[in-house]
């Protein structure tokens, strides 16, 4: 059997005749609903970007500092440990504007947590002025090993401009393990 032989078992329906024909959209208001939908796809986006970005801001905020300020000559405690800045000196570097400052500090701690926070790797040394400028510095052990109930010395050491290093004061930050959730970041401050 072939298709000219074979009948039809459904007859084609004819089309309907009379009524207004349907007709699609002009191009210009195709246009239209084309820009107003690129205007609403563009504006969910931004909102998105904005909502990730501000929630990323939130969660990646620097917590509030608690600073305790130690009075000259005298001893602070922090993060189990007594700390006391015994000696400041400045080294030459150069014939440029940037001297070497070093700090001589006093630490005793009372325990071995005390011991692994005061000689944490995180532990971190800056100094500071008045107008909140700050400059990196390094510490090394520069007496015996820590040990809990033992005194050593930390010769804590940072490059800073030779007309501040006169009224510059260490600042000491506690290592990111001694931060309790939500608490505020402690640090110590030895003032001049």
């Amino acid at each position: 059997m072939t298709a000219d032989t074979s009948p039809d078992l459904f007859p084609p329906i004819p089309p309907e005749s009379g009524g207004t024909p349907e007709r699609g959209l002009r191009p210009l208001e195709r246009r239209v609903l084309q820009a107003v939908a690129l205007l609403c796809a563009v504006s969910a986006l931004l909102s998105v970007r904005w909502v990730d970005e501000r929630n990323n801001v939130e969660k990646n905020l620097k917590p509030p500092e608690k600073v305790v300020a130690v009075q000259p000559e005298k001893p602070g405690a922090f993060l189990g440990t007594r700390w006391m800045v015994l000696k400041h000196e400045t080294a030459q570097l150069g014939d440029g504007d940037a001297v070497e400052l070093r700090v001589t500090v006093g630490v005793r701690p009372d325990s071995a947590a005390a011991v692994e926070l005061a000689g944490a790797y995180d532990l971190g040394y800056r100094f500071v002025d008045g107008e909140g400028r700050e400059w990196s510095a390094a510490g090394t052990v520069a007496g015996p090993p820590l040990r809990a109930g033992a005194s050593t010395l930390i010769l804590v050491k940072g490059t800073v401009p030779r007309t501040k290093a006169e009224a510059l004061e260490l600042e000491i930050r506690a290592p990111k393990a001694a931060r309790k959730a939500g608490g505020p970041l402690l640090s110590l401050r030895f003032e001049r």
